[in-house]
């Protein structure tokens, strides 16, 4: 783009008024794809700036009412109350502006100032220069600089009902006022980032909910259940997917046994976490109860058609006894577990394959096998497996490989297993758990620590 931009009439270093109109649309068309770019709020705010910047204003700034950056709801719309606003975004063509003026401050203005009634009623204010109230000037040395503005635009970023912040467009004497034509591109130019900063806050809402339902379900964390080292990875299908039909849990249970739960609910997304959700909880609940895998499987066969449209899932359950040195395993439709050995190889548990959750009537049968000591339970979904080119059995076979093949930390091996087999964007929901029985000198090493200081 020209370095100087001319629009609606006015020539702000630019040649005549007949290209105004191309002008108008190639500067509403560059910062429409610039900030639909992105979905982030500051993203979106510094590429109005630098947009704006280039021959249609000297000076640009961006605010955003707080409860937009902290999450909270908007408050009740009324006339006469105080705007906490933060600058996300500010800039000017003599570029000196950042360092008095930093992105990230909170400002509040008070009512009865032009810049809380932008907000509050979401009209255009016009200023000729900055007022002394605006509590925008923070230093002497640049109350020059900001003494040489001769036109201020204040436009609301309306987005709903309300409001989100405004866009202060500023000219210093040199460019002089802005035209009456202009003022509606700095109008139209808000409107397009007001948008974009809707979408980017309801994205980052969103992003932030994901998170927190994704850290709430993850698995005890490493050294919370005595007895067992483990570890486990989680990766949603696709790229845009913050959640997913996935999970895994782990349960401790009396006797130093412990419950190992895997599932995979059908589909993905939003729709799939919701059952999947319901499902752990039922699951660990079950577990909590006493119950074997078998008996757990049949009660979420029973639960799972009244979940929702994703109504199927698989599952595989096993209660490891980490004195006896034994694993009970069952599964619903899900892929077997594989041991590895504590010497290297693995061992694919050959177990009745069990129908999916949800059809019915279903019998799930238990199987006991021995788990020696520094063996290592691999529970995984089938999305780490199967995709369009490896079927069931050449994923099973490829991941006994790399697990062969990984390091003795488990930790390791989850990543080594997952960036091998599931490389992102995967094509499916993708799971992975790995538990390793501590040996019986491990485990009773707490007991003599304090002999030892």
């Amino acid at each position: 783009m020209d370095a100087d931009v001319e629009t609606g009439g006015r020539r702000c270093g630019g040649p005549a008024a007949a290209g105004a109109p191309v002008a108008r649309l190639r500067l509403l068309s560059l910062a429409g794809a610039r900030m639909a770019g992105t979905l982030d709020m500051e993203q979106v705010a510094r590429r109005l700036v630098e947009v704006a910047l280039t021959g249609f204003a000297d000076t640009v700034g961006v605010y955003v009412s707080e409860y937009l950056i902290v999450g909270d709801e908007p408050p009740r719309p009324v006339v006469d109350r105080s705007i906490e606003a933060r600058r996300i975004a500010i800039g000017s063509r003599g570029g000196e502006l950042e360092a008095w003026f930093p992105a990230g401050e909170v400002l509040v203005f008070a009512p009865d100032t032009v810049f809380a009634a932008c907000v509050t009623e979401g009209r255009t204010q016009r200023l000729t220069g900055v007022p002394p109230d605006a509590g925008l000037v923070a230093a002497p040395e640049v109350r020059d600089r900001l003494g040489d503005l001769v036109d201020i635009v204040l436009v609301p970023l309306k987005a709903g009902a309300g409001a989100l912040g405004f866009v202060a467009f500023a000219r210093g004497s040199a460019a002089g006022p802005f035209t009456s034509a202009q003022v509606e591109v700095a109008e139209e130019l808000t409107a397009l980032a007001a948008g974009c900063l809707d979408n980017a806050r309801r994205y980052q809402r969103e992003h932030a909910a994901a998170r927190a339902l994704q850290t709430g379900l993850l698995p005890a964390p490493h050294g919370a259940v005595p007895g067992v080292q483990v570890a486990h990875r989680s990766v949603p299908a696709g790229l845009a997917n913050l959640v997913g039909g996935d999970w895994c849990d782990i349960v401790p249970l009396a006797a130093g046994r412990v419950a190992l739960i895997i599932g995979d609910a059908m589909g993905h997304g939003s729709a799939a976490a919701a059952v999947m959700v319901q499902l752990r909880a039922a699951a660990r609940t079950l577990a909590m109860l006493d119950m074997g895998p078998a008996a757990i499987l049949t009660w979420l066969d029973r639960i799972a058609p009244n979940l929702g449209p994703v109504q199927f899932a698989t599952c595989a359950c096993a209660v490891l006894d980490t004195r006896a040195r034994t694993a009970v395993l069952a599964r619903a439709g899900h892929p077997p577990p594989i041991l590895l050995g504590p010497g290297g190889g693995s061992e694919t548990i050959d177990m009745p394959p069990g129908l999916p959750l949800g059809l019915g009537g279903a019998v799930y049968e238990d199987v006991r096998v021995p788990v020696p000591d520094g063996a290592t339970l691999v529970l995984y979904t089938d999305g780490l497996i199967e995709s369009r080119d490896r079927d069931l059995e050449s994923g099973i076979a490829a991941l006994g490989a790399t697990l062969a093949d990984a390091a003795t930390s488990l930790d390791d091996a989850c990543d080594a297993v997952v960036g091998r087999l599931a490389p992102i964007p995967n094509q499916d929901d993708v799971t992975v758990m790995l538990v390793r029985a501590q040996s019986r000198a491990a485990t009773a090493a707490p007991a003599t620590a304090p002999s030892e200081r």
